[in-house]
């Protein structure tokens, strides 16, 4: 008669499911602007167990997404969502591991800007997939990252301080848990763009990765 798995197997089985699918450290052009013609890309990339969404930063208006304009010296931006403590921690501690899973947790977004070629900035690793957006979905995913950053009474981000002030790192709207990871949160971004995007239960990243590349024009880019 098989053994039935012991609890302490089935929580490592969830953290490693759900939560290290997640973390890890990151390192064309339309015809016209900001008025609805053109197509534009967007990528979703998965390096190690980083998930991701990457836009070129002259294609985001200014005024959907205002904090954009502090990162226009560079070509890309990555945007990263996970658990505030597990997600900046050095290593992977497995007690923050399992806290991040066990319990809603406050979550940040990882806000990454950078000039290298997509593929190339991480280091020909990652899964990169290259999704063409109209200018409606792409001003729609900018609003679901300008909305997902807590804002202080001045309408202003708030920065991670939790090891100190961090400018990479800065507080995000829903909590962290099992069963919203920052899979499932790239897949709401994309739902929230107008694709029909299944949400619920996208919690790695091949879940994620097999919804988004039934999007028309979708492809692979390495």
């Amino acid at each position: 008669m098989n053994k039935r798995p012991s609890s302490r197997i089935s929580i490592i089985s969830l953290i490693t499911i759900a939560l290290l699918s997640c973390t890890g450290r990151s390192p064309g052009k339309a015809a016209d602007q900001y008025t609805g013609g053109g197509i534009y890309d967007v990528f979703v990339i998965q390096a190690r167990w980083h998930t991701g969404i990457i836009f070129s930063t002259d294609d985001i208006d200014k005024d959907i997404w205002p904090e954009i304009i502090s990162l226009q010296n560079n070509i890309f931006v990555d945007i990263g969502w996970g658990d505030e403590k597990f997600y900046q921690a050095t290593g992977d501690p497995v007690f923050l591991a399992a806290r991040a899973i066990l319990w809603p947790t406050q979550s940040v977004m990882q806000i990454f800007a950078f000039n290298t070629p997509v593929v190339a900035a991480y280091g020909g690793q990652g899964r990169v997939l290259r999704i063409p957006v109209t200018r409606k979905q792409l001003d729609e995913l900018s609003n679901f990252i300008s909305g997902s950053y807590i804002r202080d009474d001045h309408g202003d981000p708030i920065r991670s301080s939790v090891y100190g002030e961090s400018d990479h790192y800065y507080l995000a709207t829903r909590k962290y848990h099992l069963f919203r990871t920052c899979n499932t949160w790239v897949a709401s971004g994309f739902r929230q763009a107008g694709f029909r995007v299944r949400t619920f239960g996208v919690l790695n990243a091949n879940q994620l990765f097999r919804q988004l590349s039934r999007i028309p024009g979708a492809e692979f880019i390495n």
